[in-house]
């Protein structure tokens, strides 16, 4: 079942969040009873969720790792329409279950216990099976499996043993699926405490680096003031700052050691920093034609993460029209000059910035339009998300109010549009210059201006079907709505998974061609890439949805479940 409205709202959710988040569940509309193409019959779904009813969930919760039995997890049933929960019960000594009298519908299930990470029911991604109740549904008999978290925890200190106070520690996550796109993105943060203790629980298994920015609480930069410029070769012995460091201890992002984190275990890895002397940066900002003054921002850049922003003094920029900046040795990214210009920098010097450095940055802006003409929401999020070749910041963000938008300091590559309004993804169906729309979501930026026609699908139709195994619906299968045009592939694709009776629901589809396949454990496969999928669209189920769908669209054959 789709616990989202499209992947790129997941990927959206994810941004700069940190623990554990439940992800809201879609609503699903009750069906009648009814009997599929090949004869299947579906159960008559009550939609009444919260009344009594005959039939029963039951099983064993089991540690994913071990395979033992649980006792004491907590196991609810919650609604589909607003995910509160119904039902919940305490697993027994060796881990069984039974909640009683449900009505005939869908569920979400949920396990959790402390030390585990709490799951919906054989989740995979962002996706999870629903458990559907009815005549003729084995429901008695799961097996619910959760996954022990992980803990880091360390010491961050000095390199003569004292404890560092107040540093921002970052914890970044490896790709594990290496998909299109995946980076290394930071997942966590913490600061430490007077003890220069940090602590990440409750993480999934994984490969994990570890970042430090701290500043030395003794640290007195004699630059950059308003009473005057610093006396050269007489750097004080407090203009000082620690450079970011990575586990374990080494200023290198290159040979920052990964930090591998089995299911369940207890790692620890400490961090010792070491001051160096300060550098400075002696920056132009000069006044832009309104008068305002273009003001400099230096970004740390850390695994391609851009954290810790510092901004040209005000003051100084309106006396002398340039900046100094005091920081340490390391990979940054500046923003500089009118029209601003973007500077990738490995800094191991002091060192006036040419004001021609880095490569011009342009302004991306435009007019938004529904495909079906339908009237435009007030206000709306658009997302400039980097796909290849960009240089410096990879994502921006704009308010298009009454269809209008504008990104500044976009520099030249390729990205991908993203639209978004009251917490629904409206797929970008067109994207281009007056005169030069094209299908898809992808648009080449490149050293001038860009005025740009976004075009939006309501996405207002869900397409409903059921996936088959040898003549019986089959569970947890991955399914993917393809379409059938390669450039809108990653504006239009959806995803779900199948519920325990083979019945699935791909929400929020813009008209178009599409086919939809349905693979067996097909959840480690690259499905944002065409070329992955090939090979399972030739016994996949077409479909066409046009503006005269509707809300719903159900398949009139089943989709065969074909092996990974």
């Amino acid at each position: 079942m789709l616990n989202a409205s499209s992947d790129s709202v997941m990927r959206w959710a994810n941004r700069g969040l940190t623990g554990f988040m439940l992800i809201a569940i879609a609503a699903t509309s009750p069906m009648r009873g009814q009997t599929a193409a090949n004869g299947v019959k579906r159960p008559a779904y009550q939609g009444q969720a919260s009344a009594k009813g005959s039939y029963r969930i039951a099983g064993v919760v089991l540690n994913a790792i071990t395979g033992e039995a649980i006792p004491r997890a907590t196991v609810a049933v919650l609604a589909i329409g607003d995910s509160h929960t119904l039902e919940s019960v305490s697993s027994d000594s060796e881990g069984h279950f039974s909640l009683e009298r449900l009505p005939a519908t869908k569920f979400q299930l949920t396990a959790s216990k402390r030390g585990f990470r709490t799951a919906f029911y054989d989740e995979h991604d962002e996706f999870s099976t629903a458990i559907v109740t009815g005549p003729d549904q084995d429901t008695g008999h799961l097996t619910f499996r959760v996954t022990p978290g992980a803990n880091l925890r360390g010491v961050i200190s000095t390199d003569g043993g004292d404890a560092v106070e107040g540093a921002h520690v970052m914890l970044f996550e490896r790709p594990h699926q290496h998909r299109e796109g995946e980076r290394t993105a930071q997942v966590d943060s913490a600061m430490t405490d007077d003890q220069g203790t940090y602590e990440f629980s409750n993480l999934a298994a994984g490969e994990y680096l570890i970042a430090v920015v701290a500043e030395p609480w003794y640290a007195m930069h004699s630059g950059g003031d308003s009473q005057g410029s610093r006396a050269e070769g007489t750097a004080s012995m407090l203009d000082v700052a620690y450079p970011v460091t990575y586990y374990d201890s080494t200023i290198d992002e290159a040979a920052a050691m990964p930090i591998a984190l089995s299911a369940g275990s207890h790692e620890e890895a400490n961090v010792s920093l070491h001051a160096v002397p300060a550098l400075h940066l002696k920056i132009e900002t000069p006044q832009k034609q309104n008068g305002s003054i273009a003001r400099a921002e230096l970004q740390k850049s850390v695994f391609g993460n851009l954290v810790s922003s510092e901004s040209a003094g005000f003051i100084d920029s309106l006396r002398t029209g340039n900046v100094e900046m005091d920081v340490a040795p390391g990979h940054y990214q500046l923003t500089e000059g009118d029209p601003p210009r973007v500077v990738d920098m490995e800094v191991s010097s002091s060192e006036v910035v040419d004001p021609n450095a880095g490569v011009p940055s342009v302004t991306v802006g435009g007019s938004v339009r529904m495909a079906q003409g339908q009237a435009l929401p007030e206000e709306m999020n658009l997302t400039l998300e980097a796909v290849e070749g960009v240089h410096g910041q990879s994502q921006f963000v704009a308010v298009a109010r009454k269809g209008r938008f504008k990104f500044e300091g976009v520099t030249a590559g390729l990205w991908e549009v993203l639209a978004e309004a009251g917490g629904k993804v409206l797929p970008v169906t067109a994207v281009g210059p007056e005169g030069a729309i094209h299908e898809g979501n992808l648009i080449r930026v490149r050293e001038s201006a860009l005025n740009l026609v976004v075009s939006l699908s309501r996405a207002e139709t869900r397409v409903e079907g059921m996936a088959l195994k040898d003549g019986k619906g089959f569970a947890g299968a991955m399914i993917v709505l393809a379409p059938k045009a390669a450039t809108s592939w990653k504006a239009l694709l959806r995803r779900d998974q199948s519920d325990s009776d083979g019945s699935f629901a791909l929400r929020d589809v813009a008209p178009g061609e599409y086919t939809v396949i349905a693979i067996e454990d097909g959840w480690k496969l690259d499905w944002s890439r065409p070329e992955a999928m090939t090979r399972y669209l030739p016994k996949g189920t077409s479909v066409t949805v046009t503006d005269k769908s509707g809300a719903l669209l159900e398949l009139s054959a089943p989709v065969a479940v074909e092996m990974r």
